[in-house]
């Protein structure tokens, strides 16, 4: 197994957002986002790193197909872990 591959999404996205200087802070777009889906009658809540996605698409870091790709690895990595629990 090549280093790389032992490295989890999770600390690829931190480093990348490290990198560029991304926060995981929502802004106002992702806020708004927010009360519109619980006004739908859904609840949906960004984790850390997903939070971190979406803000490095934002600043133009990652593109859409790289964000699908690693929030894709990102939950199948936290749905294996949660298994072996």
């Amino acid at each position: 197994m090549t280093q790389t591959a032992a490295v989890s999404v999770a600390s690829q996205v931190r480093k990348l957002a490290r990198d560029h200087k991304v926060t995981a802070d929502p802004d106002g777009m992702s806020r708004m986002a927010v009360s519109i889906t619980r006004l739908a009658g859904d609840d949906v809540e960004l984790d850390g790193v997903e939070q971190l996605l979406v803000n490095l698409k934002k600043k133009g870091v990652l593109s859409k197909s790289e964000i699908l790709t690693l929030q894709g690895r990102y939950l199948q990595e936290r749905r294996s872990k949660k298994r072996s629990a």
